[in-house]
């Protein structure tokens, strides 16, 4: 088609005749036979133009199967050896472009896949003052993962843990807390009156650990529930019996994690009970889906919600409702003694940690979760879009 449209402005310019004809001697064609030069009017010089702008556009293919591997170069320094296919490329610039590219300050790495489990799914290594990184091959997206929201979360777990330096770089770690997930973490010495209660002697720093684990959980939601704009910051408070381990504040924007809930999964060789890291992980999706109950699902999947669980209100009921199903309808005593906004608390803290559990004893609540909120709120992201 590129070469009829070349002929046919060769051609026009014997059609079109101007009162000062612009002639340019643009090609030069010899042959064994003869040299000539082709005279264009600036009509016919026009048209050429459109058609050779126009195939400026077309990457040739191998070029454009390279984007990805070019692109992490150019504005990441990283540098993929043959390990790596198009795909996997394609799906580590995916994740690199999601995470607050701006927090970078690019260094050369080279990276490669192992068949090796690594922890994290992530190896870093400092050679020669340049980092050589390891990415654990079950980390990567696969066909068989096509038909899970988020096939890549693994890859984005490796991706900041390397991009935050193994979890040392709190500059980075609070950037990605508020760009992708709309929360900031004030110091204990920073936060606003109302939720101090104008001191700050009952609060204390998060430390690196406590929001990697918090990031980690966060990220477990579908993209399009990341952010939940009521809730914009988190706060760790020192323990104290009448208060509980946390709390969601959902009318004043922020969750209370009670410092224990952090400290506990520590072995600290006391003897000691202690949180295990997983029941951390339920209390931190559980206090992020009372949000979701307020302020982002719709009135007819928490109608829909309160009818699978037996809900009626009831007003001799220190919660305000009571259930009509029995306990064993219930993830946890708690889920069932209190109100539908709490057993949904609990049953999504289950399905992300300990689904297991929460298919044995209620299928259908597994089944409700998973269909209108899990896969709902992932489908509303295409795989064209960013992370």
């Amino acid at each position: 088609m590129r070469i009829f449209l070349s002929f046919l402005a060769v051609r026009s310019a014997g059609l079109v005749k101007l009162p000062v004809p612009f002639r340019i001697s643009a090609f030069r064609f010899v042959s064994s036979y003869t040299s000539f030069n082709l005279f264009f009017s600036s009509a016919a010089l026009f048209l050429l133009i459109i058609i050779l702008q126009a195939s400026c556009y077309t990457l040739p293919p191998e070029t454009s199967n390279k984007y990805p591997l070019l692109r992490l170069q150019e504005k990441y320094s990283i540098y993929l050896d043959s390990t790596w296919t198009t795909k996997d490329a394609a799906a580590l610039l995916k994740v690199f472009e999601a995470v607050s590219p701006d927090i970078l300050n690019p260094q050369f790495s080279s990276w490669n896949i192992s068949d090796d489990a690594l922890e994290n799914g992530i190896k870093i290594e400092l050679k020669d003052k340049s980092k050589h990184v390891t990415i654990s091959r079950d980390a990567l997206p696969t066909e068989e993962s096509q038909g899970i929201a988020s096939p890549e979360k693994r890859l984005f777990h490796a991706v900041v843990q390397f991009i935050t330096e193994n979890g040392t770089n709190r500059s980075a770690i609070k950037s990605i807390m508020k760009k992708r997930y709309g929360i900031d973490v004030p110091s204990h010495a920073a936060l606003p009156p109302r939720t101090k209660n104008n001191t700050a002697k009952g609060y204390s720093d998060f430390g690196n650990d406590d929001l990697m684990l918090i990031m980690s959980v966060l990220e477990e939601f579908p993209q399009g529930l990341h952010k939940t704009p009521q809730l914009k910051y988190i706060v760790r408070r020192i323990d104290t019996e009448e208060k509980g381990i946390s709390s969601a504040m959902v009318s004043r924007g922020y969750i209370t994690f009670a410092e224990s809930i952090f400290l506990r999964h520590r072995d600290h060789g006391d003897g000691l009970g202690r949180f295990h890291r997983d029941d951390t992980r339920k209390i931190i999706a559980h206090e992020k889906a009372h949000f979701l109950w307020w302020y982002v699902f719709d009135p007819q999947l928490k109608k829909d919600w309160v009818k699978l669980g037996g809900w009626q209100q009831d007003l001799t009921s220190e919660s305000g409702w009571s259930t009509t199903q029995e306990r064993s309808a219930f993830v946890t005593e708690y889920a069932y003694t209190e109100n539908p906004d709490e057993d949904m608390a609990e049953s999504i803290g289950f399905y992300f940690i300990y689904p297991d559990k929460l298919r044995a004893c209620c299928p259908a609540k597994y089944e409700f979760i998973h269909n209108r909120i899990m896969l709902m709120y992932g489908k509303r992201w295409s795989p064209s879009n960013p992370m």
